[in-house]
Parts: C-alpha cells; sequence; structure tokens
C-alpha cells in the first residue's frame, strides 16, 4: 500500500472513531436527562405526597385538637352546671328573700336569718321561719337582745329579745287598796291598764268574784334582784328564766302587767279564773304566758299573768289563738312600718 492510502485509512479510522465518541457521548447525555427528569418527577411525587400527608395531617391534627379541647368545653359546661346546681342547692339571702318577700310582715334586712332558719328547719312553712325569726326565735333566748324605742306604747312588746333602757320608768297610778290583795302593799299601773283594771273588777264584783291585783308595777333593779335571788336559791338558770324575768326584759317594768288572785297555779281552780280567762280581752287584757307556747314565750304557763294592750288588739289576740309575741310581728309591727 502507498503513503496515501494508508494515510486516507488512518484519517477514516481516526474519523469513525470520533463519530463513535460523539454517539457514545450523546446517548450518556440522553440518559442522563432522562434520569433527572425521572428523579424530577420522583421528587415531584414525592413533595405531593408529602403536601397531601402534611394536609392529612393538618386535617387529622385539627380534628384531634377539637376532640382535646371539646372535654376542656365540657368541663367548663360541667363546672358551670356545678355552680348553678349549687346556687339552686343554696340560694343566696337575695333569693331566700324573694321567696319570703310574699309576706306583709317580710323583713329585707332579715334575709339571710330565713334563709338559714329555713335549711335548718325544713319542716317549716315560709310563714312560719319569717314569724320565728322576726321574733329572734333562730337565736337562744337572750341570745339577740335589742333595746326598745316605742316603750311607752301600750303595745310594747318586752320579752327576753326586747329590753327596756336601764333608765326606764313609766307613768304610774296608785291602785286602791280594795282592787288589791291584802298585805301585798301598793299596787301601781299605767292609766290605761289601772281603769281598764277597775272596770273588769267592778264588773266581776257584780257576779260575786273577786279579782284583785298581786302583783303590778316592778322596777328594773327589783326585777334583777329577784332574778339574782332565784339564781342563788338553788335552782338551774334554765329554771328561773322560765319563770323569771331579767332585769329589763319584764312586763311588770311597764305598768301594763298584773299578777291576779295570787301567782300560782292555784288560781286555775278558782271561779275567778273560768270568768277572766274568757272576758278579760273585753277590757284589754290578754293572759301573756298562754300553755304550751313557752318554745316562743320564753316562759311556762301563767295563767294569772294579764297584760293591757288595749280592748281592740286583746279581742284580735284572744280571736286568733296566737302568742302576743306572733301577733305583734305579724299585725302590730308591719302597721308602725307603714
Amino acid at each position: 500500500m502507498n503513503y496515501t492510502k494508508r494515510r486516507k485509512l488512518l484519517f477514516l479510522t481516526f474519523f469513525n472513531i470520533f463519530l463513535l465518541a460523539i454517539l457514545i457521548a450523546c446517548t450518556g447525555l440522553i440518559n442522563r436527562c432522562d434520569i433527572n427528569a425521572s428523579i424530577d418527577r420522583s421528587n415531584g411525587l414525592d413533595n405531593t405526597a408529602q403536601d397531601v400527608v402534611q394536609t392529612e395531617n393538618k386535617q387529622t391534627g385539627t380534628a384531634h385538637d377539637s376532640i382535646e379541647e371539646k372535654p376542656e368545653k365540657d368541663t367548663q359546661d360541667n363546672s358551670q352546671a356545678d355552680k348553678e346546681a349549687k346556687h339552686v342547692q343554696s340560694p343566696s339571702a337575695q333569693d331566700t328573700g324573694s321567696k319570703y318577700s310574699f309576706l306583709s310582715y317580710y323583713k329585707p334586712e332579715n334575709a339571710s336569718r330565713y334563709e338559714e332558719y329555713g335549711l335548718e328547719n325544713p319542716g317549716l312553712d315560709e310563714k312560719r321561719v319569717v314569724i320565728d325569726v322576726n321574733i329572734g326565735l333562730d337565736y337562744p333566748f337572750y341570745g339577740l337582745i335589742k333595746e326598745i324605742q316605742n316603750y311607752n306604747d301600750v303595745t310594747v312588746l318586752v320579752n327576753k329579745y326586747n329590753k327596756l333602757p336601764d333608765n326606764y320608768e313609766p307613768e304610774l297610778k296608785q291602785l286602791e287598796e280594795r282592787y288589791c290583795v291584802p298585805g301585798r302593799g301598793a299596787q301601781h299601773l299605767r292609766k290605761e291598764a289601772a281603769e281598764a283594771f277597775i272596770k273588769m273588777h267592778e264588773d266581776a264584783k257584780k257576779e260575786g268574784l273577786n279579782i284583785t291585783a298581786y302583783g303590778t308595777y316592778r322596777s328594773i333593779p327589783t326585777q334583777q334582784r329577784i332574778w339574782e335571788n332565784a339564781i342563788n336559791s338553788g335552782r338551774t338558770q334554765e329554771d328561773v328564766d322560765s319563770l323569771n324575768s331579767r332585769g329589763g326584759h319584764s312586763e311588770h317594768h311597764t305598768g301594763l302587767a298584773v299578777d291576779v288572785v295570787i301567782n300560782d297555779y292555784s288560781v286555775l281552780d278558782t271561779k275567778e279564773y273560768q270568768w277572766y280567762k274568757d272576758r278579760a280581752h273585753e277590757y284589754g287584757f290578754i293572759i301573756r304566758y298562754p300553755e304550751g307556747k313557752e318554745n316562743i314565750t320564753g316562759y311556762k304557763y301563767e295563767p294569772w299573768h294579764l297584760r293591757y294592750v288595749s280592748p281592740e288588739i286583746a279581742k284580735e289576740v284572744y280571736n286568733s289563738g296566737l302568742t302576743y309575741e306572733e301577733y305583734y310581728v305579724t299585725v302590730i309591727e308591719p302597721n308602725m312600718q307603714k
């Protein structure tokens, strides 16, 4: 082979090799592009899937939060329900006031006491609760003492919850001896009570009866000495308090009270008692401490103890069957406040 042919063959060989290299390079580039596209497509799917998962997780998370929040809301609702239940079970003083306020003798200032006393005594109706509290019976005797302001009224209520001022002294009229139990000394009553007692004595006398004054006015210091002497005699304080007033708490201080005939239970056997028990109210007197009412008046039955309150009121008390405490807080006191 001559030199020219050999050179041409060599050129063709290198050219083919060059073309082959270019072909190989192009093929690799195409494959790489395909691979990258595949990778990109794969990444795109992964991102989409991730978005879906994140979206599902977010939706699931929202539902979960809702589930978590729901019990919290329920807890709050339950807590509010408990408060409302407690509110119903334990009404406030204001609520209790509305429960009792339909009564004409309801006192707003006693609202919390009505509530407490009513809860302590569930068997009592609204009227009984208000009456008892207004009297003071939600406290023990001498447990809640108020000083009396209307001490000159013939309707004045003097008892273990209502005390006269220490310097109180009423204007009095002395009874003639013929109207008094012999040997008991001078007896005094306020003018209104004295005149009513004299008339009752005279009317009873026409029927052969002798209603006389055994005990009338007593000063506050005198009554306190009587009470202290009774305590020092060895009697229990409970027994003494059931029959003897403490100083300032006795109706005898007013000059409106009179013990008739004799102040022991033998009076029940007298014709005089049989007469005045159903006639005294016509003259303005009531049997102040009736039988079976010790829990209200604080005193045992005293059929000999009469109290002047005026004929009109005495008649109403007699016909009502109420103690004077009950009548006072349901009728007299509300009228005073109008």
